[in-house]
């Protein structure tokens, strides 16, 4: 299991993406807006970590940054808490199932039964319920190829955190 990205919901995805950009060197890899069934928006990057110059390749893990309309699912949350924060933290697995059954045998709760599948990005993913031993923070299981952001599992996963406080 590896660490595949951190997710942020904030006040200003300018002002957070300009730190990732300047102190840490990341890049920005997508710009997006999700619209929601209600006309609310969140706006999100997708950044990508600095290129190991030894191995010229990306070996850190990426960071997912959005924030919202005042009405919006990323806006309330934000809201709620002040400054916004780490929203969750995705981990690499291979195997979904066998991984999903132990979590589950470990006591951790899931956001669905079902593990959410995207064909046509080559993804799956599942969210827990956010964990009291990491200060609410969600985790996020994720098996993916070589695509990046889902724009479709991003607005599950927004849409799906929605009554949580």
């Amino acid at each position: 299991m590896k660490l595949d990205h951190i997710a942020y919901r904030v006040k200003n995805r300018h002002k957070t993406a300009h730190f990732f950009r300047t102190v840490l060197e990341y890049t920005v890899g997508e710009e997006f807006d999700i619209v929601f069934d209600d006309g609310s928006t969140a706006e999100c990057y997708a950044m990508l970590p600095p290129i190991t110059p030894v191995v010229n390749v990306r070996t850190g893990h990426e960071v997912f940054i959005s924030d919202g309309s005042s009405d919006s699912i990323v806006g309330k949350w934000v809201e709620e808490r002040g400054e916004g924060g780490v929203h969750h933290m995705a981990y690499k697995v291979k195997d979904m199932e066998g991984t999903v059954a132990s979590w589950k045998e470990n006591g951790v709760e899931f956001l669905t039964e079902d593990i959410i599948d995207c064909p046509e990005d080559n993804l799956r993913q599942i969210f827990t319920k956010p964990l009291e031993e990491l200060g609410g923070v969600i985790i996020e299981l994720i098996e993916r190829g070589d695509k990046g952001f889902c724009r479709n599992s991003v607005k599950h996963l927004m849409e799906s955190t929605k009554e949580l406080k």
